[in-house]
């Protein structure tokens, strides 16, 4: 039975009997609205060791699954989400002045990402950081994509016997560039290096 100080197993994963491990801006608002939670606000982007740590029972028994995205793309949402003040709280109104500072992405990526700046906030840290073990081991038992979410999302609503509907939720407010059209040959690169990790693990083209 679920109880309220049971983090960072909520309600919808007990019910389910499931982990997500919700990685920013890859889709994971829709996944835990179809997963039957019911606020927009207090997702957990958290790795999968968090949740070992808290129980290695549920860890071991639970289907867990988690969704990533193109980095380029992702990346750029990331950009234009904490421009336009992300949450809209406190922290992320200030992240948001800074980001003002910037021109455009190719500058931001330039002139902060590269020189390590916004490189530890949690939404510009690499996937596999969330999902991936020291060995490079996926520890999930499936891993969606951002690209077919529909038909990703149905395998897991099979596994756990709920319904497969999903619907795509907290978009970015601009055109996100597709697989990193848009971005300028220096940016593609510098991301390239950036989250070598992800191209390789999750079989994106760089």
């Amino acid at each position: 039975m679920w109880q309220r100080n049971d983090f960072p197993y909520r309600k919808h994963f007990v019910q389910n009997k499931c982990i997500f491990i919700h990685i920013p801006k890859a889709a994971g608002t829709s996944v835990l609205a179809a997963l039957g939670k019911k606020k927009e606000k207090g997702r957990d982007h958290i790795s999968w060791q968090t949740y070992k740590k808290a129980s290695n029972r549920k860890f071991k028994t639970y289907f867990k699954f988690s969704f990533v995205r193109n980095p380029y793309d992702r990346a750029h949402s990331a950009y234009r989400y904490i421009l336009s003040g992300g949450n809209q709280g406190a922290q992320d109104l200030a992240v948001a002045k800074e980001i003002e500072n910037y021109s455009d992405f190719d500058d931001f990526v330039e002139q902060a990402l590269w020189k390590g700046t916004f490189r530890s906030h949690l939404l510009f840290l690499p996937q596999s950081n969330f999902i991936m073990d020291a060995n490079e081991t996926l520890m999930v038992d499936f891993l969606g994509y951002f690209e077919t979410l529909e038909q990703d999302f149905k395998q897991v609503a099979d596994a756990l016997g709920i319904e497969s509907q999903i619907a795509h939720r907290n978009k970015s407010s601009s055109t996100a560039p597709v697989q990193g059209a848009g971005m300028t040959q220096a940016t593609r690169e510098k991301l390239a290096i950036l989250y070598a990790q992800d191209f390789v693990n999750f079989g994106y083209r760089t």
